[in-house]
Formats: structure tokens, C-alpha cells, sequence
């Protein structure tokens, strides 16, 4: 039971506002100003321009085929056409073209080297058993630790622009994962310009539906702007719906980068701490 329930162990749902993170270098409750989505409690935006629609790709314009220069096109019956010399010049005996210079070959890209630091979410969460176990994070990012709100989060810089927040175990109604995506996504929304759903999918689990319950999880990909910038959020739920007596457990994960890192981001951090997270279930 402690792995099905930490699957959904994440809190966001009308507290989410409440309560600032506390911040200190490793956990401390002490007020801070923290990350953008800090219990989705962001500062006022300013003004802002829609995401990027990108570049609409330019046809060839419709018309003739042109001939190429050098190249004479066959001919309908009659004798073979005569090859016209190349609009380069003719070819001179014994005088032969220089090979083109070779394309230089850029270096492999290669990945940072991130050292990894572990937080006792057990020690730092204690009051609450559901909420064991230990996750990696990128030594060099700030904590910070909400214990009313049951949330804390990674921030690789302090005003929160690369984040990755994990909302832990709460008890709900919420019967599937979809129901809480929407939720969260409509809280984000009053704080992100122009936000929107790029890709999204739900699954349920079928080996836990065999007990009679309903262990459902999500992953949304959302962009939207935020003080002149272009944002993607990817967004995990997860909800165990316990139908004796319409009672549920129900978590989420989210990351944060502007949107031109962030598949950099994601494949240097927030896979490996969402690894970490899951794994405390095994």
C-alpha cells in the first residue's frame, strides 16, 4: 500500500495559496522569496506577448521548370540535343576543378557534470507517515520546504525560473488524474499568459484496478508567458481514488524552464529527480 499511495503523493489543491516556501540552503521554514511557481503563487505579471507561432515555411512559387545552366533537356523525336557548355565556362584539357573544401565537424555537445545531493523527505516530513524515503537533487540548487502545504521545491536559481516542484500526499475527493490536471492547470492559468495544452495523455493502472481501487496518472506538456518570456511546464498527476467512501490520495509533479532550455534542462535534471521521486515507491 505505501507504494500505491506515494504514487499519488503530491498535494495542490485549494491551500495551494496559503503559505509561503520556506528557503534555506538545505530545509528551514523561514519565509523567502522563492521560485515563480511557488504553491502556484507567482508575483503580478506584466505584460507579454503570445508564444511564438514560428515561421510559416515559404513554397517554391508554381510555375515552368527551369532549365539548369549546363544541362540541355532531351527533345521530342529528331536528332540528340547538343550539351551547351556549363555557365561556369568550358572545360579545358588537362586543367582539373579543385575538390570543395571539407565541412569542418563540430565537436560532440558534452553534458555537464551535475553533482547530486539527497533529501530525507521522511526527516523533513515526519508528521506525516505516507511521506518516506530519499530523493537526489542537484547539490548547487536551493531548497525550498512548505510543510503546511505538504511541497517543496528545487530551484536552480533563486528567483525560481528553472524549478521542479513536488506537491506530496493529500487527501481528497479528486477520482482521476485528468480532474487534477485541470484543476492545477486552471490555477496556473490565472498566473501564465496565454496558456496552453501541447500534448497531454492519462493512464490507469490495471493491477491496481483488480483491488477494487483506481491508481490513474498524467503527463502534460503546457507553454505560456510569463514576464516576457515564453515558458513550457511538464506536468505529472497522480491520483488513487478509493471508491468505499468516494476518498482519494493525489500528487503532482512540476517542472519549469523558459521554453528555448528546456528540453536541456529536462534531460540534465528534471528526468532524474522525477526518477528520484518515483523510485521512493519501490
Amino acid at each position: 500500500m505505501r507504494r500505491t499511495f506515494f504514487f499519488v503523493s503530491f498535494f495542490l489543491v485549494f491551500v495551494l495559496f496559503s503559505v509561503p516556501f520556506a528557503f534555506t540552503d538545505e530545509t528551514s521554514d523561514q519565509s523567502s522569496s522563492g521560485p515563480i511557481i511557488r504553491s502556484l503563487a507567482l508575483p503580478p505579471l506584466s505584460p507579454s506577448s503570445p508564444p511564438s507561432a514560428g515561421t510559416t515555411p515559404q513554397l517554391p512559387p508554381l510555375g515552368g521548370v527551369e532549365s539548369t545552366p549546363g544541362v540541355s533537356l532531351p527533345s521530342i523525336g529528331g536528332e540528340p540535343p547538343v550539351s551547351q557548355p556549363p555557365a561556369s565556362g568550358p572545360v579545358l584539357p588537362g586543367v582539373t576543378t579543385p575538390a570543395p573544401a571539407p565541412i569542418p565537424v563540430q565537436p560532440p555537445v558534452v553534458a555537464p557534470t551535475v553533482q547530486w545531493k539527497q533529501f530525507d523527505l521522511g526527516q523533513n516530513f515526519g508528521f506525516d507517515p505516507l511521506i518516506k524515503g530519499v530523493v537526489e537533487y542537484p547539490a548547487n540548487w536551493s531548497v525550498y520546504v512548505d510543510t503546511f502545504n505538504r511541497s517543496i521545491t528545487f530551484s536552480e536559481d533563486q528567483g525560481g525560473t528553472v524549478a521542479f516542484t513536488a506537491f506530496l500526499a493529500t487527501q481528497s475527493n479528486i477520482q482521476n488524474a485528468e480532474a487534477l490536471a485541470q484543476q492545477i492547470e486552471s490555477l496556473l492559468a490565472q498566473m501564465i499568459q496565454n496558456l496552453v495544452i501541447l500534448n497531454q495523455e492519462f493512464k490507469s493502472d490495471p493491477g491496481v484496478a483488480k483491488t477494487g481501487m483506481s491508481l490513474t496518472s498524467g503527463r502534460v506538456i503546457l507553454q505560456g508567458n510569463y514576464q516576457g518570456k515564453t515558458f513550457t511546464f511538464l506536468l505529472q498527476p497522480y491520483v488513487l481514488y478509493i471508491p468505499v467512501g468516494g476518498m482519494s490520495y493525489h500528487s503532482a509533479l512540476l517542472c519549469q524552464a523558459p521554453q528555448e532550455i528546456f528540453q536541456e534542462k529536462l534531460q540534465t535534471y528534471f528526468n532524474r529527480l522525477i526518477t528520484s521521486f518515483e523510485a521512493t515507491a519501490k
